[in-house]
């Protein structure tokens, strides 16, 4: 008999916690033998350059030393390269102009960290000894930090390094009501490129099987198959079955580990090339200078509005840095992604949106949590912000005057997006004395009392459920062990995947969740799926696992109908078990099952078109005399759709919501503009959140469900790490107008960039 308090709605704890907290988990680098072979990159020291000559003999001849493969080896072996997925079409119908990535460079390098050879040893210490002799005579041709800059030119493809000029919206017609609105703001913000910098590196064990046949790749990946794909048919043109890709346990992916890697492919190679397993994991430095970063963005955008203070419309016009490669989802960051949030909770007649696009000799570019839209929800709010102030609102009532109606749901936006429903005036309300706005006076007066400045932030904030929908999700009943088991292609990375799924299971099935078992992470046992990104787990594996589940129970009652020989149609189920109506003639899932295994598999069949959305405030404690900023007061309202586990939601809002805060208020990394070098390469230069830079987070929510998918859901696990940079941004520049400082202000807030920006009004 199910225990009803552990499925959908309960605060289960997540069945996955007691191997980590024992120190049972199985990472990467846990997982190779002892006679593996050790991996090690030599990286380019150099952000743009031609190589003139290579010199590898002397690495190889130190003992110890298998090989040393470098572009050569590369290219005589047809290894071919990585590219994105998304590609971008211009706004004169021509298409983007893409970079070839090569595994490993042959004529030029691109940015710093590059990886240019492997070196594969014995012993991590002659692998050291080896890179250290690895000589790469390199041309300096000069470094591109900043987008937009023409030259030098990094790719002969695109002499003056621009990828794309891509639009969406009627720019004539957008154009004619800014000019001719009563009123208009505008804000020129620019975003910082920051770093996922999770707490697991990234790790790949590429096993050689010993047949002759394939390589097991296993490495921390957000998804094994999207994986498979680029490193067999793109990065290294080999039939699909010569590799086998595996994902064990992830410790934090948010957006970098879900994208294939030059160091991955490269390791597969070898180890098919040495026919022997080797192992590499990339120390902190290394990641910071190859693991894709984010956000480096400019985005000029103004907003009109009549006298009323009813927004008319938005025009948008963002100048994006894309790194030295387009990454995976790359270029759907600053074009789509953001696009997506441009409208926000407010009933925008209309918006039109332009996104040009350079190379730098920098790191790739790529999504991270929120992936392209922090940057438009950050410039939209603080329009919204300089709306109120140009007409004298308050900021929660100029947001109320143009929030979407509940009876207009659905909602189409003027980009041609439809909103799932919601009641945003509601939650506006609900987050307001929730997060005691009215209170504000006091705590303000209370800080001027011992000489401080307190600001008062609000952010309407929106993260539309994203997602690869390529899920096929299977579902077995096992009578020899008394256990259902489950597969899913997505793939946690803390999440509590294992925990949900298997509640959603337990609802269907009408068994406890000790009795299922949820399994991810293998090209071998599971052919398709779609991997963990754009806040879809739930909404892709959970609906598509619910649906199989369902197919179980269709085929357990057509044998249930058969063994206990009556008519399909009078047979019930629950807790488990088939059941003749109006007798105690029954038989179990397992029973049914003992006989020939009861299995099913279905595809994703919905829609992953849900708009999370939400409500922060933030207030922050400022010190004139300093320009430090203490984050006091941080909290959100959000809709989520169905909650599975309440649990686990509070969990996701409060991460969002603390990332958000590092990115809006102490992450930054930085290059020097002449030579390219990453000059915040380790956490002595690039500052983290740490405990005592955070509040006690207030994460609150309200519940309506989706229609969009036949569990109700809206994925939140990005929907923070928009809102709280854009409440937060508000909330300095309170401050800032409170000292008659009425300019933009770029992030990262650090002390002394806003004690000069208190101190210039």
């Amino acid at each position: 008999m199910s225990d009803r308090h552990e499925g959908m709605g309960s605060r289960t704890i997540r069945l996955e916690d007691t191997r980590f907290v024992r120190g049972e988990g199985r990472y990467t680098d846990d997982l190779a033998d002892a006679t593996a072979l050790h991996g090690l990159f030599v990286r380019s020291e150099i952000a743009h350059g031609l190589i003139r000559n290579v010199s590898l003999d002397d690495a190889r001849a130190v003992p110890g030393v298998v090989a040393v493969l470098a572009g050569r080896d590369a290219a005589d072996d047809g290894l071919g390269t990585l590219t994105t997925t998304v590609p971008i079409t211009n706004r004169d119908g021509s298409m983007m102009v893409e970079a070839m990535r090569p595994i490993l460079p042959l004529t030029h390098v691109h940015h710093v960290g590059q990886p240019l050879a492997l070196v594969i040893a014995e012993s991590m210490a002659a692998a050291r000894d080896a890179a250290d002799l690895v000589d790469f005579d390199i041309e300096d041709l000069g470094a591109v930090t900043v987008a937009g800059t023409e030259s030098p030119t990094l790719h002969d493809a695109a002499p003056d390094n621009m990828v794309f000029d891509w639009g969406s919206g009627d720019a004539a017609a957008t154009a004619e009501a800014i000019r001719t609105a009563p009123h208009r703001v505008n804000v020129v913000l620019r975003s910082q490129r920051i770093c996922g910098a999770a707490l697991e590196g990234r790790a790949v064990v590429a096993a050689y099987d010993g047949t002759g046949e394939r390589v097991v790749l296993t490495s921390a990946s957000q998804g094994v198959h999207l994986l498979h794909h680029q490193i067999t048919r793109n990065a290294l043109h080999w039939p699909k079955e010569r590799v086998r890709v595996v994902t064990q346990e992830v410790g934090g992916g948010f957006g970098p580990k879900f994208f294939a890697y030059p160091e991955q492919a490269a390791m597969v190679w070898a180890a098919w090339k040495l026919q022997r397993t080797v192992r590499w994991t990339s120390a902190r430095t290394e990641s910071f200078v190859s693991e894709t970063h984010a956000r480096p963005q400019v985005t000029d955008a103004t907003l009109a509005f009549d006298d009323d203070g009813r927004f008319l419309a938005l025009g948008v016009d963002a100048l994006a840095d894309m790194g030295a490669f387009l990454s995976t989802f790359g270029p759907g960051n600053p074009t789509d992604s953001m696009a997506k949030v441009a409208s926000g909770m407010y009933a925008l007649p209309r918006i039109a949106i332009r996104s040009r696009a350079w190379y730098t000799s920098t790191v790739p570019i790529d999504a991270y949590r929120g992936a392209g839209k922090p940057p438009m929800v950050i410039a939209l709010e603080r329009l919204v912000d300089k709306a109120a102030i140009t007409l004298g609102l308050s900021p929660d009532e100029i947001r109320r005057r143009n929030l979407v109606q509940p009876e207009d749901m659905p909602w189409r936006t003027p980009l041609g997006l439809t909103y799932d429903g919601g009641d945003y005036p509601a939650m506006l309300d609900n987050a307001l004395q929730a997060l005691d706005w009215d209170g504000f006076a006091g705590r303000q007066a209370d800080s001027a009392a011992r000489g401080l400045l307190r600001g008062l932030g609000l952010a309407c904030n929106m993260h539309p459920v994203g997602g690869v929908t390529a899920e096929t999700s299977e579902v077995t009943v096992d009578a020899r062990t008394g256990r259902i088991e489950a597969w899913t292609g997505t793939q946690s990375s803390g999440q509590g995947h294992e925990t949900v799924f298997a509640q959603i299971l337990a609802d269907r099935l009408g068994l406890p969740i000790s009795q299922i078992d949820v399994r991810q992470g293998d090209t071998d046992r599971l052919q398709r799926g779609g991997g963990t990104g754009g806040s879809s787990s739930t909404t892709i594996s959970g609906a598509t696992l619910a649906r199989t589940a369902d197919e179980v129970i269709r085929i357990g009652r057509q044998r249930a109908a058969d063994r206990l020989e009556t008519a399909e149609e009078d047979i019930e189920f629950a807790a488990g078990s088939f059941q003749v109506t109006g007798t105690d003639r029954r038989v179990s899932l397992f029973d049914l099952a003992a006989d020939a295994p009861l299995k099913a598999s279905q595809d994703f069949a919905d829609s992953v078109a849900s708009f999370p959305h939400g409500i922060v405030i933030a207030e922050v404690e400022i010190d004139p005399d300093t320009g430090h900023v203490r984050l006091d007061r941080l909290g959100s309202v959000d809709d989520a759709g169905r909650v599975i586990n309440p649990a686990l939601l509070a969990g996701q809002a409060q991460g969002a919501l603390a990332q958000g805060v590092g990115a809006i208020m102490l992450e930054n990394a930085v290059y020097d503009p002449d030579s390219g070098q990453l000059l915040s390469g380790s956490f002595m230069d690039y500052c983290m959140p740490r405990a005592d830079d955070l509040p006690s987070i207030d994460t609150r929510y309200l519940e309506t469900h989706s229609p969009t998918n036949p569990l109700g859901v809206r994925g939140i696990g990005e929907l923070g790490a928009n809102g709280a940079p854009a409440a937060i941004n508000n909330a300095v520049h309170h401050v800032l107008r409170q000292r008659g400082n009425f300019a933009d202000l770029d992030a990262p807030f650090l002390a002394e960039r806003v004690w000069r920006a208190l101190n210039s009004g």
